[in-house]
């Protein structure tokens, strides 16, 4: 990998390389950003420009550090993330970062430590990693990434250099499913309107994109025996895809009811949305949106996702007032 391959954010890219050059690397970097956007990959790009021993640009990504950092076994560059039932980085994690970071490098020039969700720090982690961030050793780095930038610490967001990665645009979304899933053009169009800008919600979206598009169509239909004759989704997944899919087409609701057609995510049921739009109570729209995102909260609250998935159904049919 090199700065090269990270498309979309050519602005960021430049800022990390002039930082670089003159000399003036922060102590700590904050990503902030959606997810699939590139945080993690220009983290870890950092992490090799910082180290490497290679003549003329940096990374060289041919020196012995920079081979290293890509395959995630150099021994002065650590990885932090989120796991366990709570998904959240807690203090044991941040204290054995810390410890390592704390000794001199091995073979590199820093130390680097790469934390992935800085909002999924506890209280307690993120006060322990305050105390460093406060106090910086020359040979350290850290770099956090965060998809929710407004759930962080403010002290920790205070201390640190913050970089915000943009969605990616369209047409480099476009191209990425081109290139590695073999989507035709108008199939990643499609995806990639309704991406938000991010890889890999376009990636996962194109291996289920029969599903979705099945999934939409209902969706737009006026029938609700329809809703009945499918079976719902009884995983977590697709239950959390068929949510996902639900609050799309209630933005594009709200979306075609101001006339602003060109921003419709599914373009290709612009014809369904006007139908449905017409008498449709925008303030119960806005209603729904809300109680659909309390319903995606709890899937990750041990709920039962069937449940989850059948209280979705009714919500959405007392929407279109059938």
């Amino acid at each position: 990998m090199a700065w090269s391959d990270i498309l979309g954010q050519e602005r960021v890219i430049e800022l990390l390389k002039t930082h670089l050059q003159d000399e003036r690397v922060a102590h700590a970097y904050l990503f902030a950003g959606p997810d699939g956007v590139g945080k993690r990959r220009l983290a870890f790009e950092m992490a090799k420009a910082l180290n490497c021993t290679g003549a003329g640009n940096r990374p060289c990504d041919a020196c012995t550090v920079c081979r290293q950092i890509a395959r995630g076994t150099h021994p002065d560059v650590h990885s932090v993330v989120a796991g366990g039932a709570s998904d959240q980085i807690k203090i044991d994690m941040i204290r054995h970062v810390i410890g390592r970071v704390a000794l001199r490098p091995y073979s590199a020039a820093f130390q680097v430590a790469i934390l992935e969700g800085a909002e999924r720090l506890t209280e307690e982690a993120a006060n322990s990693l305050l105390k460093v961030l406060e106090e910086p050793s020359a040979h350290t780095r850290f770099i956090l990434t965060t998809a929710q930038f407004s759930a962080c610490l403010p002290t920790i967001v205070s201390r640190c250099q913050l970089i915000r990665c943009r969605p990616l645009p369209a047409d480099v979304v476009k191209q990425i499913l081109i290139t590695q899933k073999g989507c035709d053009e108008p199939t990643a169009t499609a995806i990639a309107s309704l991406s938000g800008g991010s890889a890999s919600e376009a990636l996962a979206l194109a291996d289920r994109w029969s599903t979705y598009d099945q999934w939409v169509s209902l969706l737009g239909s006026d029938a609700p025996p329809a809703w009945f004759e499918r079976p719902l989704p009884e995983s977590r997944e697709g239950v959390a895809q068929l949510l996902d899919g639900m609050m799309r087409w209630l933005r594009d609701l709200a979306v075609t009811a101001t006339s602003e057609t060109a921003y419709i995510a599914h373009a290709g049921h612009a014809v369904a949305l006007r139908r449905q739009v017409r008498g449709m109570d925008l303030d119960r729209c806005l209603d729904t949106v809300f109680e659909l995102v309390a319903l995606r909260d709890s899937l990750e609250q041990f709920v039962s996702p069937r449940l989850v998935a059948a209280v979705a159904r009714e919500k959405w049919l007392n929407l279109i007032g059938k």
